[in-house]
């Protein structure tokens, strides 16, 4: 199968290899396929196509494989994958991580692989510092007691003849445990469907690691998942085996972002491996915002209101609405939109949002990939709409300027006054 690699909202003409000819020689790519890439044109020589803002392995067909790298540097990536998901982690540390990965794996074309190398660095911990364990109640048929012996159980064997069978209970400590079966699933599926795509240093260490958990047991069903939410959630590890919350993350983002058919664990078709980075920087801006809001203020994701009065038909959500606790008051309705430039549609949708909630301000937030954050001021029936493009090159000077951005606005008494972009260089236009 023939590897092409772009990054994202690349065109395949922008490659060496396809600048003279822009067409892959192929007329028909795979229905799940359709749904990740763009197809911007149709010839005799084949499709030409277009990478969007979904990154990952994309087979096209049974002789092509696309992959998509993110357009921010590596260590940029993980760190918007981690902290969308709400936790906190060092860039510093991220790129020690993309170093060592780098240097032990030659191929290193796409997010998949930086992800499994960050699995595979993780579950060293494991190694180093032990295996999560409960309390398991067994019981025990055989010569040796051990615990509690089980009177009722024990006259049955003898009564069968066999007086050498005694059976116990007791309670031992076991590693085949909810959290250590997740692993071992996510284990088994990168080595059953992603094997032909990993180099042999990969692949040994996958295996080798696979027979750690020898002794716990392979889920027969994914309905494990909501549980190692619930368990990250709420923190329920015991602080000894804290290391396993970034395990038991980036396998739910091994299970989840596979896009499969899981029928038993012998029958698995693979179709993709695929993150929407327009899902992970809504939520990475959520955590943000979550940070800078204070009390009585408080900030909603995905809010939901009817578009018209007493009719529930139709229904409209924005990505988040900041307000006032108290009076339930709206202040901001905010959306992300992961594009540089933000469409009319964007600014209707939003003026829409604005006009229901009867809020006093709207905000679009867009990634920049320039060294600071940009705000632009624009005007609506006496109502603001900031256009806020905030910079993926420097984290945490740029989440700082937001939380700053967003306190500023919510300490002005009265919205309906002129509002002055500090720190930044606001420019006003009317719509």
């Amino acid at each position: 199968m023939k590897r092409i690699d772009l990054k994202e909202w690349q065109d395949i003409g922008e490659l060496p290899e396809f600048r003279d000819n822009p067409f892959l020689p192929i007329h028909d790519i795979s229905p799940e396929a359709k749904k990740y890439i763009q197809i911007t044109d149709i010839s005799s020589k084949g499709i030409r196509i277009k990478a969007t803002n979904y990154v990952g392995i994309i087979p096209l067909n049974e002789r092509y494989l696309l992959t998509v790298s993110p357009k921010a540097p590596v260590e940029d990536f993980l760190y918007l994958i981690y902290r969308a998901r709400g936790r906190k982690v060092s860039i510093k540390e991220l790129k020690k991580v993309v170093k060592v990965g780098k240097e032990k794996i030659r191929d290193f074309p796409n997010v998949f692989h930086i992800l499994l190398h960050v699995l595979l660095t993780e579950l060293e911990k494991i190694r180093s510092f032990g295996f999560l364990k409960k309390a398991r109640y067994t019981v025990r048929h055989g010569a040796v007691v051990k615990g509690k012996i089980l009177v009722k159980e024990t006259l049955k064997h003898w009564i069968s003849g066999d007086k050498t069978k005694i059976t116990c209970s007791f309670f031992e400590l076991s590693k085949d445990v909810l959290e250590n079966r997740a692993i071992k699933f996510t284990l088994w599926i990168l080595l059953e469907l992603y094997s032909a795509t990993l180099s042999k240093e990969i692949r040994d260490d996958l295996f080798k690691k696979y027979k750690w958990f020898n002794d716990v047991s392979l889920p027969l069903e994914m309905d494990f998942v909501n549980d190692i939410e619930d368990i990250i959630l709420h923190q329920r590890l015991p602080s000894s085996r804290s290391y396993y919350y970034d395990i038991l993350e980036l396998c739910l983002f091994f299970i989840t972002h596979s896009t499969i058919e899981f029928k038993s664990a012998r029958e698995v078709k693979i179709k993709s491996f695929v993150v929407d980075m327009n899902n992970v920087f809504e939520l990475y801006i959520y955590n943000v915002l979550k940070e800078s809001i204070q009390h009585p203020f408080i900030v909603k994701r995905e809010p939901k209101i009817t578009l018209f009065n007493d009719v529930d038909e139709y229904i409209i959500k924005p990505d988040y609405v900041i307000m006032d606790k108290k009076n339930s008051e709206v202040l901001v309705v905010a959306d992300a939109k992961y594009k540089e430039r933000p469409t009319t549609d964007d600014f209707q949708q939003l003026i829409t949002y604005i006009e229901r909630f009867n809020a006093k301000l709207g905000l679009l937030i867009c990634p920049s990939w320039k060294e600071s954050n940009e705000v632009k001021q624009y005007d609506f029936k006496g109502k603001k709409i900031y256009v806020y493009k905030i910079s993926l090159n420097n984290f945490e000077k740029s989440e700082k300027d937001l939380q700053n951005f967003i306190q500023s606005c919510l300490s002005i008494k009265s919205m309906k006054t002129v509002f002055v972009c500090s720190p930044f260089q606001g420019k006003q236009e009317n719509i």
